[in-house]
């Protein structure tokens, strides 16, 4: 569907001015090239020179724009502002520039960029397992948690525990022992009957 900009009285006269002055310009009008080129260039100029990082390929790149804007502008509808549409030219020729000159990466190179951080989603798991684990450890009794403590963060063995607790060791390897267990039934959402 070909939209008229004169029909569409709702569009702001910017836009409606901006369509106008790009069929004038096609025409065949300098004055109306001109006037297009001195509002355009400096902004895609610059998107330009920030996408490819050289002042020359920036300069390919826009006049290689105002090319398909000439040639392909019958399809700007003045929908939007001329400078976003072209701008969004400017923008996929800065990427297709990229795509074109960068090298392949191999497969460990690869490897080596990827980021082995935790995902948004992973932290939240962390956090929401921490939290039932910290749950199920309150429900523990107190003597359970603390050989559990003491085993799994201060890295005591069943010896050391035992000395802290003043108990034997066989009675320490014990209490251990049902402290995993409980803790492992309290965060699988089993029954707690003890």
């Amino acid at each position: 569907m070909n939209w008229s900009t004169e029909r569409l009285p709702l569009w702001p006269d910017s836009w409606r001015s901006d369509a106008a002055l790009l069929r004038r310009a096609r025409a065949g009008e300098k004055a109306a090239s001109d006037q297009l080129i001195k509002r355009l260039l400096p902004q895609a100029h610059a998107l330009a020179w920030r996408l490819t990082g050289h002042a020359a390929d920036s300069d390919d790149v826009v006049q290689e724009a105002f090319c398909r804007l000439w040639q392909h502008g019958g399809g700007f509808e003045g929908r939007a502002q001329l400078s976003t549409w072209f701008l969004g030219i400017v923008r996929n020729l800065c990427m297709d520039r990229f795509r074109r000159s960068r090298p392949q990466a191999d497969e460990t190179e690869m490897d080596a960029l990827a980021d082995d951080r935790p995902t948004p989603e992973q932290r939240w798991q962390t956090v929401a397992r921490e939290g039932a684990l910290h749950r199920a450890l309150a429900q523990l009794p107190a003597r359970q948690r603390a050989a559990l403590m003491m085993w799994a963060w201060q890295e005591y063995d069943v010896a050391a525990i035992a000395r802290e607790l003043g108990i034997a060791e066989n009675a320490a390897h014990q209490l251990l022992f049902r402290a995993r267990a409980r803790l492992r039934m309290l965060l699988s959402g089993e029954s707690d009957d003890e």
